[in-house]
């Protein structure tokens, strides 16, 4: 991937670490360039020679941080679910689970995706990684159904479909939804979608 903010790494962190910083806490409207540029030690114009506005440098630092992730982390190919489906979904979740909990640029992606913020570019890389995950997602069900550990009762687009929206609704639960300041979130998070994808997921005995 191009670096969308091309700087020095000091420079680049200094940035990053200052616009989640200011997001998070002033949501995206609320969010002051100015104040990112002061708390990252940048001059206006140095700022504004690699970016041209608020939607834009939010939208860098998304990609950022999902590339910083994907340095340490991707998930499986749909055929991996082939011979254990449940026992790949298990360590599938429980690596997301370990990251939500120790890994920095997760934690910061988590703290701006759900904010209403508008798309940058047609590209924009949250409307990106939620059509990937959603392919991701039908794939997997396709692979669960044909070994028989998914149901087959429901239509499968249908059920990757309601899959997605169940992972989606608890992660932004997660994040920041009904959980935030609930010393016990990260205990439940990481418990929550297994028991949710089971009973929605699990193949009917006849």
């Amino acid at each position: 991937m191009t670096d969308p903010l091309p700087l020095s790494a000091p420079r680049h962190r200094r940035l990053v670490d200052a616009a989640v910083a200011e997001f998070a806490s002033a949501g995206y409207d609320g969010a002051s360039l100015n104040r990112i540029i002061r708390a990252a030690g940048m001059s206006k114009s140095s700022f504004y020679h690699f970016v041209a506005s608020k939607a834009e440098l939010f939208d860098a630092v998304v990609r950022l941080l999902l590339a910083d992730i994907a340095q340490r982390w991707h998930p499986p190919t749909p055929g991996a679910f082939a011979t254990d489906f449940w026992g790949e979904a298990d360590a599938v979740l429980a690596d997301l689970a370990r990251l939500s909990a120790d890994d920095d640029a997760l934690r910061a992606l988590g703290r701006l995706f759900y904010l209403d913020a508008p798309a940058a570019t047609p590209t924009d890389a949250r409307m990106r990684l939620l059509d990937d995950v959603r392919v991701w997602v039908r794939g997997v069900i396709r692979v669960g159904a044909g070994s028989g550990a998914v149901r087959t009762d429901i239509p499968a687009e249908l059920l990757a479909d309601t899959t997605f929206a169940v992972l989606r609704a608890v992660d932004e639960w997660a994040v920041g939804g009904a959980g935030a300041g609930d010393p016990s979130v990260d205990e439940r998070a990481a418990r929550i979608p297994g028991l949710l994808l089971r009973s929605l997921l699990t193949a009917q005995e006849s």
